[in-house]
């Protein structure tokens, strides 16, 4: 049996060279996608519809010892099948090219996709829209986790800027590497697990800093350890009674990251705004539920980066239908 990330991969490969029929074979007989049952043709079938699509797998995280669930960070550029597709207003859309980051929350069974949850920065599909193309205001510069491309990122909490020779900052960055504590994948989700629990409790004022460096970047912003747990606290300044409830978890010690779909439930009060909606002020009650899928790179045991993309698409509907 091929481990998951090799079918994962094969998987994304059909999907960009468009081979719909051996899709299938890569996927199990019996798939979900964010909650809607699909036959692995059907799944095949409606890709195939959706018009072309180029997959870019980003970085991977993996539970490489239950071989059960994989999360990807996947830089996608689509373009409707048709001349023209429509939004979440129903607004009429021009059918040209669009690029956004999307994090996909995979299960496997018996070494083949079963369960797949994706979320899409649709937010950033409506930005560039939004824009004129041929104003040049429709740039995007997508924030990448991959290896590869960590020179376009900031550098690591506690990482130096000042310049050397080559060979020094080789000979650093070496030392820095020995130096550094490497948590096993075990070790990584308690600790996430305890992270979440300290932003339930509400006891990140006393208790964050134990999960998390003194500069977190969040979504390539940097953030001091108040401006963090700050970010945190918008969410309880508009929905006071929320829960950060753990769907899925995935470890990958030799990643040093956890990857992960949190899903909110709570009831929207207060004058605060969120996503750019305020709670009703009619006083009546909308428990909303929404979600976020998110990745986390850990360093010497604790958050240093963080990429996310919330649903907030969702969170705004549900309250702008009442």
């Amino acid at each position: 049996m091929a481990d998951i990330e090799t079918v994962y991969r094969s998987l994304i490969l059909c999907i960009n060279e468009r081979r719909w029929d051996d899709l299938p074979s890569y996927m199990h007989y019996n798939f979900i996608k964010n909650g809607q049952d699909y036959s692995p043709e059907s799944y095949a079938a409606e890709m195939r519809s959706a018009g072309r699509v180029e997959l870019t797998i980003d970085a991977l995280t993996v539970d490489r010892e239950s071989q059960r669930y994989l999360a990807a960070t996947v830089l996608a550029r689509a373009k409707s099948a048709t001349n023209a597709e429509e939004n979440d207003e129903g607004a009429e859309l021009p059918g040209r090219p669009v690029s956004f980051m999307e994090q996909h929350i995979n299960w496997f069974t018996e070494g083949k996709l079963s369960k797949t949850w994706v979320l899409s920065d649709r937010d950033e599909v409506r930005r560039q829209f939004s824009v004129d193309p041929e104003a040049g205001t429709g740039t995007y510069t997508p924030d990448l986790i991959g290896e590869d491309l960590q020179q376009k990122q900031p550098p690591a909490p506690g990482a130096s800027s000042s310049s050397s020779s080559s060979s020094s900052s080789a000979s650093a960055s070496s030392e820095a590497k020995v130096l550094r504590r490497l948590l096993s994948s075990r070790e990584l989700e308690d600790t996430y697990r305890a992270y979440i629990g300290c932003i339930n409790a509400q006891s990140m004022e006393t208790e964050l800093h134990r999960f998390c460096h003194a500069q977190v970047v969040h979504n390539a912003q940097a953030l001091t350890a108040d401006g963090y747990r700050l970010l945190i606290r918008e969410a309880f300044a508009a929905i006071p009674d929320i829960v950060f409830a753990l769907h899925t978890v995935v470890a990958d010690g030799e990643a040093q990251r956890v990857a992960a779909r949190i899903e909110f439930a709570g009831t929207p009060r207060g004058p605060s705004t969120l996503a750019g909606v305020r709670p009703p002020r009619d006083g009546s009650r909308v428990v909303v539920h929404f979600a976020e899928h998110v990745t986390y790179s850990f360093v010497d045991g604790r958050i240093a980066r963080v990429w996310s993309i919330v649903d907030w698409p969702s969170y705004r509907a549900q309250l702008l239908s009442e």
